[in-house]
């Protein structure tokens, strides 16, 4: 009977299990086209929307005894307007590649991300304003959902609730909220 617990646990071990974790919260601001021109053309907003762009550090967990790789990231999150709006995902470095990263058994691996998506609203303010305007796009508690893409088409899920302590919101609307 030991032997056979014994196997249960091992195999169980060697199964991929990979989780991303949130390190820091979220920070943000919304962007000018001139401070990063490589994001605001691959977001490429309509007229009457501005770039809203965020930084998430992230430990990916690797929970198996076998090594993984991760081949991809997509990531969710939820605004105001009450939709989940598919981010624009980058790393924090332009010169780094985020894929592939090989991840040993047991460890994990640290990602910045730099995170956009397209919002209604226009450019208005100074550097507090265009913070204030990337916090009150989300909620009070901000749900983010994180699909890692790993070997052999394996996707691992994560979600969670970001308390939004990092980010500068006004009290009253910034003027920017959803049409």
């Amino acid at each position: 009977m030991s032997t056979f617990y014994f196997w249960l646990v091992r195999a169980n071990r060697e199964r991929a299990k990979l989780a991303a974790c949130t390190v820091t919260g979220l920070r943000g601001t919304m962007l000018m086209a001139m401070e990063d021109t490589a994001t605001y053309r691959r977001v490429a907003p309509g007229k009457k929307q501005i770039v809203l762009k965020y930084w998430l550090n992230l430990a990916i967990v690797n929970n198996s005894s076998l090594p993984n790789a991760l081949l991809g990231i997509k990531v969710w999150m939820k605004f105001t307007d009450g939709r989940w709006h598919a981010m624009d995902v980058a790393s924090v470095d332009p010169e780094a590649d985020l894929f592939p990263q090989n991840i040993d058994p047991l460890t994990t691996a640290g990602m910045k991300l730099a995170l956009a998506t397209e919002w209604e609203g226009d450019v208005s303010g100074g550097f507090r304003e265009r913070e204030c305007a990337a916090g009150d796009a989300l909620p009070e508690l901000a749900p983010v959902r994180i699909e890692l893409e790993a070997l052999q088409g394996q996707v691992f899920v994560s979600e969670w609730l970001d308390d939004g302590r990092l980010l500068q919101r006004t009290t009253e609307q910034s003027g920017l909220a959803a049409a």
